[in-house]
């Protein structure tokens, strides 16, 4: 049997003469179309910023987490026939924004669980497996704990070197067994340089419970795409940006719902995974800003 299927009862160019001249550079008054949305660069830009300070959880040692290891997704509670296409969907977004895969057979970092009643089985978690959410400040704690959540996301993560290398003593691996997810680690709350840190603070595993009655109606891909948002990105649960995003999908009316990533997002986690990971959250964020608006006016 595939690790990645579990019983659903386990929940462990253009050359130029020089004749002509060279090409003005964009000015913050030339146009981009972003979702549709005809607007200035300017406008763009600062949307951009609102964007990333709407969706980002709050950071840990002044950091945006991403992943340093591969990721590897498992399913319970879906069939494989079902698990499969969503899995792969969302490995596809992995890849295309620059994260990186686990090939073949591999123990999975990553778990989606589909459930009948989420809240219960949270609350359960809260009691019999605290060490689950250890890395989950107090005020994230108190959002999961909420009812009525489609989809719940925490994430365990660690200060190690950067691109992943030299995981301390609090750290410890995700590998050996499925069940090893929930071994989650422990952040190391140690001093970290404000700007170009040596080290990076790294998503280790992520835990996503899905309550299945309260997805019905939601497109497939629209719900992959959510999911793979939340896995490769530490995202507050609760985010709402004023821009089009996937995070929309569970409160935006039913006929004006997200079919997918929308340009913001998939141009945010392509510029997370392509930056440098060392750098102060206000630095960092306003990077990505930079380098989303590149993005999006390059693909038109």
């Amino acid at each position: 049997m595939s690790l990645r299927f579990l019983s659903g009862m386990a929940l462990s160019a253009l050359a130029l003469s020089s004749s002509i001249a060279p090409a003005a550079a964009p000015g913050d008054d030339d146009p981009i179309v972003v979702t549709g949305q005809r607007i200035t660069r300017a406008e763009a830009h600062q949307m951009a910023r609102a964007y990333t300070r709407a969706v980002f959880a709050p950071t840990e040692a002044d950091q945006n987490a991403r992943w340093a290891d591969p990721i590897c997704v498992g399913a319970i509670g879906l069939r494989p026939e079902i698990a499969t296409p969503l899995i792969d969907r969302i490995e596809a977004t992995a890849r295309e924004v620059g994260a990186r895969v686990a090939e073949g057979e591999c123990s999975p970092n990553i778990m989606l669980a589909f459930l009948q009643d989420s809240d219960a089985t949270f609350a359960k978690l809260q009691t019999n497996r605290p060490d689950l959410l250890q890395t989950t400040k107090n005020e994230e704690r108190r959002k999961l704990a909420r009812p009525g959540w489609p989809v719940r996301w925490f994430y365990g993560q660690v200060a190690e070197g950067l691109g992943g290398r030299g995981v301390g003593q609090n750290g410890p691996g995700l590998a050996g067994s499925p069940g090893a997810l929930f071994d989650l680690p422990v952040l190391n709350d140690g001093s970290l340089s404000r700007m170009n840190s040596p080290a990076q603070i790294s998503i280790k595993g992520v835990t996503v419970l899905v309550d299945v009655p309260r997805i019905a109606g939601v497109p497939f891909d629209a719900l992959a795409d959510y999911l793979a948002f939340g896995i490769l990105s530490r995202t507050k649960l609760d985010a709402d940006p004023q821009s089009a995003s996937i995070m929309a999908l569970f409160v935006a009316p039913e006929g004006n719902r997200p079919t997918g990533l929308s340009d913001f997002d998939r141009a945010m986690l392509k510029a997370l995974y392509r930056i440098p990971i060392n750098r102060s959250a206000a630095v960092h964020r306003n990077q990505i800003a930079s380098e989303m608006i590149k993005d999006i006016a390059a693909a038109q």
